[in-house]
């Protein structure tokens, strides 16, 4: 992935985070029998999170020839990074404990599993297009060299 579409990336994750925070929060307060008092300041705290949650993003910037295993050892990193920000910022922040830490992991899975598949799917695209232009080219090149008998 080049600087540019990791920081395209980056900000899309960005918003898609901070709007399911914000919703699941929310979905929180309607649960019977929470005392769910949250102020101003901790709403400043929600983009904070998804801020620190999509920087390990940039550990997924990487020049045109990567081998495969350093790939992968990348993508193990970014998920390792990411769960240990996130997690370690939401119970920094008292918003995860004993009685919640199944539903935010559940959470956090529900985010990162289908923005690693879109991803994937992307890249995936792009790389049919390449392909596809690619021997496009060689077919034209080809056939104006034909030998003429």
């Amino acid at each position: 992935m080049k600087l540019k579409a990791a920081l395209k990336n980056m900000f899309t994750l960005f918003c898609i985070i901070t709007t399911f925070e914000t919703i699941f929060i929310a979905s929180i307060s309607w649960l019977p029998d929470q005392n769910f008092i949250f102020n101003a300041r901790d709403l400043f705290k929600i983009p904070f999170v998804a801020f620190a949650g999509v920087l390990p993003v940039l550990i997924l910037v990487r020049s045109e020839k990567t081998p495969r295993a350093e790939l992968m050892i990348r993508k193990t990193l970014h998920f390792i990074l990411t769960a240990g920000v996130v997690f370690g910022l939401l119970i920094y922040f008292g918003w995860m404990d004993m009685t919640n830490a199944v539903f935010i992991a559940a959470f956090f899975l529900a985010i990162y599993i289908p923005a690693t598949v879109v991803q994937e799917i992307r890249a995936k695209k792009l790389a049919d297009q390449l392909n596809a232009k690619i021997n496009a080219f060689h077919k034209a090149e080809n056939a104006t060299h034909r030998e003429v008998p």
